[in-house]
């Protein structure tokens, strides 16, 4: 249950913001630091350092990067412009489309 500081002064309710940030970084610095002896931890755990792990999951990443999408749409007017057929449509064919066209006017 929160106290109510609706009765405060200015200057108590001053003072009491200042209190409240201070604690909030001591807070934040605490947690920090439990998060770094718990990693520390997993690292002695599998006999590794912080360095180590950190390589290993920026190596494992790379192998799994997705392969590139061939393009399945084409800008009639500027060839340089394509889409993959997935995610946002681009500008360029939401105006066409909205000038009404069709989105099969644009398969490659």
């Amino acid at each position: 249950m929160m106290p109510d500081i609706s009765n405060l002064s200015v200057e108590e309710l001053k003072r009491l913001q200042v209190e409240a940030e201070a604690l909030i970084v001591s807070k934040k610095d605490q947690a920090i630091e439990d998060a770094y002896t718990q990693i520390m931890d997993i690292a002695d755990k599998v006999g590794l350092s912080i360095e180590q792990i950190l390589e290993f999951g920026a190596t494992k990443r790379k192998k799994t990067t997705r392969k590139s999408v061939e393009p399945r749409y084409r800008n009639k007017s500027d060839a340089s412009e394509t889409w993959t057929g997935r995610g946002k449509q681009p500008r360029w064919l939401v105006a066409e489309l909205e000038k009404g066209a069709k989105l099969e006017d644009f398969l490659i």
